[in-house]
């Protein structure tokens, strides 16, 4: 693999997996095409086209704010639409850091108060707070049954679209 497809292969990075696997060969191979003779990266207009690409899809997939709340910090399932979103979601690399920074921030008001409140209480917003992420732990039981709530298969893998 030259320096070339390399570079290619990192901008198709901004695409989720799901396409990656599905049309990555067809987007480098299209990024090879592209290439004149000893070019060792790609132009800046084709690198920001498949960075822009790669986002707008991100985007366009992604659930509106309310039902990401809802799914983030209760589990609540997303409308059928989203479920290729949740499965890239659930089969990410940092999964359980979205789920401890997403606790966090919904807490936040509660930090910032910290100092104010009598010192039980602090002891227990802590508490609380670290059973709470505690609980995301044993992700692979959870990652197995959100996924089998979205209908995929159970082998974390396959499922294209």
């Amino acid at each position: 693999m030259d320096s070339y497809e390399r570079h290619c292969q990192f901008l198709a990075r901004a695409y989720p997996l799901r396409y990656r696997q599905t049309r990555g060969e067809e987007l480098i191979g299209t990024l090879m095409d592209l290439a004149k003779p000893e070019q060792t990266r790609p132009t800046l207009r084709d690198s920001l086209d498949v960075v822009r690409g790669g986002i707008a899809l991100r985007l366009r997939e992604r659930p509106p704010l309310w039902h990401w709340t809802l799914y983030r910090l209760f589990h609540k399932r997303l409308p059928y639409t989203y479920r290729w979103w949740a499965r890239d979601d659930l089969l990410g690399s940092r999964y359980l850091a979205r789920q401890c920074a997403a606790w966090l921030l919904a807490t936040s008001p509660l930090w910032a108060f910290i100092g104010l409140m009598p010192i039980e209480l602090v002891h227990q917003v802590i508490l609380l707070t670290l059973i709470r992420m505690l609980g995301f732990l044993p992700q692979r039981s959870l990652r197995l049954y959100q996924l089998k709530r979205y209908e995929f298969n159970l082998e974390l893998q396959g499922n294209s679209p």
